[in-house]
């Protein structure tokens, strides 16, 4: 596999219609797809990363302030061609270095990633997403240790 160049730049004036047509290539459950209304309202409210390999457009982070120093990750995603190749991962590094606490909601099928890159399940949320669709609210786990918590598995 050839190395690739990963940056996150921020989307200053990120474009409603690009956002909502890339998710049809990224998620396959209606369930998990916002309309343009809700892509219009995330947009103008939190803060857009693009997700750019070797110059291109691979991806995304959403975050939204919660204040005090903390950031909720409203939608984080791959492109599914650069899946697998570490783009993911390279791309949370860097948001868990420039923000003091990270929360998220993750399915599933994305929870054995956040847990390997160091967050931690701290509640299940049944019906989250759609009827036996759970949700898994998950935090990331420097904010534990600075707690006194025990992080463990």
């Amino acid at each position: 596999m050839t190395p690739v160049k990963v940056t996150l730049r921020e989307d200053a004036h990120p474009d409603p219609d690009f956002y909502f047509r890339q998710q049809f290539e990224i998620y396959h459950e209606p369930y998990l797809i916002w309309d343009r209304e809700t892509w219009e309202t995330v947009l103008t409210t939190c803060d857009v990363y693009r997700i750019e390999i070797d110059g291109r457009y691979g991806g995304d982070v959403i975050l939204e302030d919660r204040g005090k120093g903390a950031k909720y990750i409203a939608d984080f995603n791959v492109l599914p061609d650069y899946q697998r190749m570490e783009v993911g991962r390279c791309a949370l590094e860097h948001i868990k270095k420039t923000t003091e606490k990270l929360t998220a909601v993750t399915r599933k099928e994305t929870l054995p990633f956040f847990l390997k890159s160091g967050f931690v399940l701290r509640k299940t949320l049944r019906n989250y997403y759609d009827p036996g669709v759970d949700g898994f609210y998950i935090i990331f786990g420097r904010n534990l240790r600075k707690r006194g918590l025990k992080i463990t598995g």
